[in-house]
């Protein structure tokens, strides 16, 4: 009996180790990397196996620490307990776009001035609310208004007016929609453009997002959007083989919304990529393409045009979203409060009309709104912890807006939206400027 047991147990660890092994080759290891593979440069190095070169002027951590800008570190440390402070690394700044970016006497080309649409109409900045009328006695700590039982109604009186204009702003750019239509797509992987966003601060990590591209998909385009690159930076993209260095057409965005514009650049980026390109691998900045294994994710978001690689928090979209941001995106609070906020690393879309229809006209419309992307009393750091639930005083801006939008769309149900990101990585500290493709004359940098 006891000798049964035995050889039973031994059979079982057996079945064991052979699952942890074949495991670790299927989610760690380059399976899906064949020799013959056509997308695949054998005569160039895995950009993941490319040990980091020393750069002057620069220090960086070990490879597989995560990457955290200063909103991160400023959330409780309930909200997200993966990461411990000692393994913050420095903020890979995106947001300090220069005044003179974009300002260059260039004419606009054909898709430009599509691009321009946008901001054809002049857009009024926020006005100054009087503090001269009486009010009536706060019952709140100072500065809260969702803590304070008053109502500005002066506030809402505006509040009121921005509706009916964005909600105006929506209509017009309404799509007839047929149950099914632009739905279940197909499209040859060479039509899909990679596309992320470049700046000083990020150029290093720009350039190893390229070497990526072009060693996994040689035959896709790569579009880099300039917020915030130097002449020479930029001379240096534009020599890169099936890279495109595109405009922001800063010139064009109203004050008001150029002095948030680190916070709401991503959907403008989106759209006008969606214009230009047609099928886009949006990747943000900081992050590049460490596995080919894109297929499963084209895959998904061809049953909506739409899908977003990232992770889900441990808090809701309700505890990072100013409650004003509800008067233009209609949402139900109590299933976003059962509905993991999630944090975008890629999103893969398509340009549809049921893309259009469900999920840009709004963001679009949002961005252009400065109470909507950016409400008052808006800010990114959150208060004490209250549980995922409540109201952290705190706002995720372009984020926030994407979350209600998607959700709203699929009926809170993140399944169809989400998927966990395995293709892309953080910036390691690698300088692939000496390692990266070149098609034109090289300019130094």
């Amino acid at each position: 009996m006891g000798r049964k047991s035995s050889f039973k147990k031994y059979i079982n660890y057996t079945v064991f180790a052979a699952f942890l092994f074949f495991g670790y080759k299927y989610f760690v290891g380059d399976h899906y990397q064949k020799p013959n593979d056509p997308f695949r440069d054998t005569s160039r190095d895995h950009p993941k196996n490319i040990q980091p070169e020393k750069m002057s002027g620069k220090t960086q951590d070990k490879e597989d620490k995560p990457v955290l800008g200063k909103d991160e570190l400023e959330r409780p440390e309930q909200v997200d307990a993966r990461v411990k402070p000692d393994d913050a690394r420095a903020k890979i700044d995106v947001g300090e776009i220069p005044k003179n970016v974009g300002l260059e006497k260039e004419p606009l080309d054909a898709v430009d001035q599509e691009q321009k649409k946008l901001f054809e109409k002049p857009i009024e900045n926020r006005p100054v609310l009087s503090t001269n009328k009486p009010r009536a006695e706060k019952h709140g700590p100072e500065g809260n208004p969702f803590l304070n039982e008053v109502i500005d109604w002066e506030l809402e009186e505006e509040m009121i007016k921005r509706r009916a204009k964005f909600f105006a702003a929506v209509k017009a750019k309404e799509e007839q929609i047929n149950e099914g239509d632009d739905m279940n797509l197909s499209e040859p992987h060479d039509d899909i453009t990679f596309v992320t966003a470049g700046s000083h601060s990020t150029f290093y990590a720009t350039i190893q997002f390229i070497y990526s591209v072009q060693y996994f998909y040689p035959r896709s385009t790569i579009a880099i959007y300039d917020i915030g690159l130097t002449s020479d930076e930029k001379a240096f993209i534009k020599s890169l083989c099936n890279t495109v260095l595109a405009s922001m057409l800063l010139k064009l965005w109203p004050e008001n919304l150029y002095k948030i514009r680190h916070r709401i650049w991503r959907p403008f980026l989106l759209q006008f990529a969606l214009v230009r390109f047609g099928h886009c691998v949006y990747v943000e900045p900081g992050r590049f393409i460490y596995r080919q294994i894109i297929k499963d994710y084209l895959e998904q978001s061809r049953v909506h045009g739409l899908v977003v690689g990232g992770k889900q928090m441990q808090h809701s979209s309700y505890f990072v979203t100013n409650p004003h941001m509800y008067t233009f995106l209609i949402t139900d609070e109590r299933k976003l409060k059962n509905t993991p906020h999630f944090e975008m690393s890629l999103i893969i879309l398509h340009n549809t009309r049921r893309v259009h229809h469900f999920f840009m006209r709004y963001l679009t419309s949002c961005a252009t709104e400065e109470y909507c992307i950016s409400p008052p009393g808006a800010q990114p750091k959150c208060e004490t912890y209250l549980g995922g639930k409540k109201y952290g005083g705190c706002h995720r801006y372009d984020e926030s807006a994407i979350n209600l939008i998607l959700n709203k769309w699929h009926h809170y149900s993140p399944k169809e939206y989400l998927m966990n990101d395995l293709i892309t990585r953080f910036y390691d500290g690698t300088d692939m400027t000496k390692k990266v493709k070149v098609c034109n004359k090289k300019e130094e940098v």
